[in-house]
């Protein structure tokens, strides 16, 4: 196993383990790793794959703890987001892609961080129809564009005061759906090359080890600790987005 190879294993499993324990994750670890390393549209493909397989293998087990009103108003919004996102993803070169996915993810740090001393208890008025619906468009537009649908929305939930296991539930059962759609529209709209589709291979015992590890962890991981790894997530993210572009 070459050097690249080995970091995209390491990387992949670190991004399943956080994913599966928080519900957030892969995308902003393992889709700029990707991005870095393979420094095409491919790199987009692979996270898509990789993240619908942890969407489908966990979705059995936390369907119960989402949110299910939010979660059909973000489906609304998804629907409506992912085609655009999927132009911007034909339309954008690859540098602009990482510049775009570090302005996505500097905005979700900002927001995190702001929010960050909310009570995880829900309390106030809860969040309107229109809002949750926008929500959902941004995640369509990100994950079709950038592999990306759930950095925003965990955040907007953390915020919103939504409790660490129905962000998770309700995140990871949004995936199943944004990234069914995106690998649609990669399929019908971009083609998946046989080499993309060999990598995603080569990657999955990485991603299935990473999900298990996850699963061991999610009942350790305190509110508070889930906020402070959000942020540390997407601070590390960007910094290696910008890192990129340099």
């Amino acid at each position: 196993m070459n050097q690249d190879l080995l970091i995209l294993n390491f990387a992949v499993f670190a991004a399943s383990a956080l994913q599966s324990a928080t519900g957030i994750g892969f995308g902003v670890i393992a889709g700029p790793i990707l991005l870095i390393a393979l420094n095409d549209g491919s790199a987009i493909q692979v996270s898509i794959v990789l993240n619908l397989l942890i969407a489908a293998l966990l979705a059995p087990s936390i369907r119960r703890k989402a949110d299910l009103p939010v979660l059909k108003k973000l489906l609304v919004g998804l629907i409506i987001g992912a085609p655009i996102g999927f132009l911007i993803f034909l339309k954008l070169d690859v540098a602009l892609l990482k510049a775009f996915a570090g302005i996505a993810v500097i905005f979700t740090l900002i927001m995190t961080i702001r929010g960050y001393q909310a009570s995880p208890d829900r309390s106030g008025s809860a969040p309107g129809d229109a809002e949750q619906v926008s929500i959902g468009v941004v995640a369509g537009l990100m994950g079709a564009s950038l592999a990306m649908p759930g950095p925003i929305p965990a955040a907007w939930m953390s915020v919103t005061g939504f409790g660490k296991e129905t962000v998770r539930a309700t995140i990871l059962m949004m995936f199943l759906f944004a990234y069914s759609i995106a690998l649609a529209l990669q399929f019908s709209g971009a083609g998946i090359s046989s080499d993309t589709l060999r990598l995603c291979l080569v990657l999955v015992p990485a991603t299935v080890v990473g999900i298990v590890a996850g699963r061991l962890l999610a009942h350790r991981i305190s509110e508070r600790l889930f906020r402070r790894i959000l942020v540390i997530v997407l601070t590390a993210t960007a910094l290696a987005l910008l890192w990129s572009l340099v």
